[in-house]
Order: structure tokens, then C-alpha cells, then sequence
């Protein structure tokens, strides 16, 4: 394995201590990298591996993780069970940190890996309604409210067979029907929480409901539909198809947001789709993304009449996506380092 040249750690924290050849400490476990401290490892002859390093966003993820775990855990075997304020105090922190970095391609490739897929999935689908809620002109209070009502969305799949949540084979009728009864279970399960509301429980029930009337468990449309219900059903819709599954790859991000774009007259709220996308959009001007030609580019500016095919720009060059075979297919790969990874290259 070949050392990573120093620099690139700029901004990373450390996960291990880090010491001198004599074996002095030269950087406690959990520093953020700068100049000033890879300055004193070049010094002392040290060189870093990716491994040593994470990415401050994969820190709080995987702290947001845990406790999401502890708390669906609670709710499932505790006899004493997490109340909302509970939860806020816990998750609401870093939710709120998350939400608040600006290179959001960074916060959604660390949330659409597979391993603890469910958990991160919880934490993706809260990170994004909470952040269309912002959007939306929504006041603290209820975004913290729509943020743990995002999180605890999927908490019915709990009571569902894990041979049927896991299955990569399209499911039978009686297994579909079994699936689709997640979002009562999950109802059942919130509303019993200390200090829910009845649009958090709703959230679970409804977040398959459909605009038109498509949807499950009960076919609700439009006005029958609660608000939280219409804001988490695009960011859970979103999150799942960007995110790497066991049995599926991830859906390039050009059709993810054609698809959900071209549906909003019908399956989702179109204000609230419209208002997801100009902003998703607009948050990613700077950040790279990966280019159908294998290309890697960066998002230079977003064209009012086509939010899906942006101006980039490639090794100084600019490509006009909408006169252009070439579409984004990926968040935000620039830097493939020794284990074939690929990392934006933006400082967190």
C-alpha cells in the first residue's frame, strides 16, 4: 500500500494517534488536519494512510448511526421508551451539523453506502426533509419535528421478515403485501412514543401515499395527505434511489431527478418537488460530479429553464449539458485513492 501525499488530508480528522519514529505523540486521535499539524508530521518524516484519516462528515455520520441504532433498539426492546425530546437532544445536533455543510454531494455519498443501510437510509431521508422543510419557509420547531419524523419513518420495517426486506428478487403478492404494512406497524409504533405528534406518526403511515391516489396503505390523494407525509415521501423517494443497495446500485443522479421531476404532477406535490430540486441544484454549484464520459467536472452554474443539465466545468474547459449527449451520473467522485475509492475533493 502506497502513502497518500500528506496534503490531501487537509481538513480530515485523525482516527488513530500519530506517532514520531521514537515514539513521542506528535497528534492525539480526533485532530482536524491543517497545514500547521502536516507541517510537523513532513518534519518528523511521517506519512499518513488513508486509513489513519476520515472525513469529518463520515465522523458524524457514523456517530449518528450509532445512536439512531440505540434509539430504534429502545423503541423495539425497552420497556422505557425514547421520547421526542429525547431524540431531539440526541440526533437533532448533528442532524442539524449535517445539514449545515454546505457540499451536500459529500453528506449524500456518505449516506447511501450499504453497510448499515437502514440507518443511514433514516438519517439520509431526515437530513433531506429537513432540509426541503428550510426551504419551504418552515420555523424551527416544526423542522425539528419533520427531521425525527423522517428518522423513525421505516421504523415499522422492524416487524417485517428480514428475508423479505433483504430480498433481491422482486417480491410475491402476499410478500409485497406483508411489506407495504410497514407503514401501519410503523403508525402503531410512534404514536405510542412520549410527546409525538400525530403528523410524525402520520409520516410513517403515509410516506407511500401518492398525490393521485396510486399510493399505499389506504389510497389517500392530495388534501387527505399531511403535509410532513408529502415533504418526506420525495426525500425517502430520492434517497432510496441514489443509495447502493446489497441487490442494487445506485440510480445515476440525472435520472433520479428527471424521474422525480417529471412525477411531481401526479405522484408527488409539485411545490414541493420544484422547490427540492432548485435548491438540491443550486447547494451543488462548486461541488464535482462525475460525468457520463467518465469525465469529472464541476458544477459551474444552474440554468432556470433545465435544473436537471447544468453549465460544468472539465480541465478548464465548459460543457453546456443541456446541448450535450453527457449528464451527472454520480455525486461528487474526484480524487481515486489507494483503495480504489473515489472522495470529492472540497475541505469539509
Amino acid at each position: 500500500m502506497i502513502p497518500i501525499d500528506n496534503t490531501t488530508f487537509i481538513g480530515r480528522r485523525l482516527n488513530n494517534n500519530i506517532y514520531s519514529r521514537q515514539g513521542s505523540l506528535l497528534l492525539p486521535k480526533s485532530t482536524i488536519l491543517n497545514d500547521h499539524n502536516l507541517g510537523l508530521l513532513q518534519q518528523h518524516g511521517v506519512n499518513l494512510w488513508d486509513a489513519d484519516t476520515q472525513l469529518i462528515t463520515e465522523f458524524i455520520i457514523d456517530e449518528t448511526i450509532s445512536e439512531v441504532q440505540s434509539i430504534y433498539e429502545k423503541i423495539h426492546h425497552s420497556t422505557e421508551k425514547p421520547s421526542n425530546q429525547m431524540i431531539r437532544q440526541k440526533v437533532m445536533p448533528k442532524i442539524q451539523e449535517l445539514c449545515s455543510n454546505y457540499n451536500i454531494s459529500n453528506v449524500l455519498l456518505g449516506l447511501r453506502k450499504k453497510d448499515h443501510y437502514t440507518y443511514r437510509h433514516c438519517i439520509g431521508v431526515s437530513v433531506l426533509s429537513y432540509l426541503i422543510g428550510k426551504w419551504l419557509g418552515l420555523h424551527d420547531i416544526e423542522l425539528n419535528d419533520l427531521a425525527i419524523a423522517g428518522l423513525l419513518h421505516d421504523l415499522g420495517k422492524q416487524r417485517i421478515s428480514h428475508s423479505i426486506l433483504n430480498k433481491a428478487d422482486k417480491l410475491s403478492s402476499d410478500e409485497y403485501a406483508e411489506m407495504k404494512l410497514h407503514t401501519v406497524f410503523g403508525y402503531e409504533m410512534i404514536i405510542k412514543l412520549p410527546n409525538m405528534t400525530d403528523q410524525q406518526a402520520l409520516v410513517a403511515l403515509q410516506h407511500h401515499e401518492r398525490e393521485d391516489g396510486s399510493g399505499y396503505p389506504y389510497g389517500k390523494s392530495s388534501e387527505e395527505i399531511a403535509y410532513f407525509s408529502k415533504i418526506v415521501a420525495v426525500a425517502d423517494v430520492f434517497h432510496t434511489m441514489v443509495s447502493e443497495r446489497v441487490y442494487k446500485k445506485a440510480i445515476p443522479l440525472y435520472k433520479v431527478l428527471q424521474e422525480i421531476y417529471q412525477r411531481a404532477f401526479g405522484l408527488f406535490d409539485p411545490v414541493i418537488v420544484q422547490c427540492f430540486i432548485i435548491n438540491l441544484m443550486n447547494r451543488m454549484i462548486g461541488d464535482s460530479v462525475l460525468l457520463s464520459d467518465g469525465k469529472v467536472a464541476r458544477i459551474v452554474m444552474i440554468h432556470p429553464d433545465d435544473l436537471i443539465n447544468p453549465l460544468v466545468e472539465s480541465e478548464g474547459q465548459y460543457y453546456d449539458l443541456r446541448w450535450s449527449k453527457n449528464r451527472i451520473m454520480d455525486f461528487g467522485p474526484v480524487i481515486k485513492n489507494n483503495t480504489g475509492l473515489a472522495y470529492c475533493d472540497k475541505s469539509i
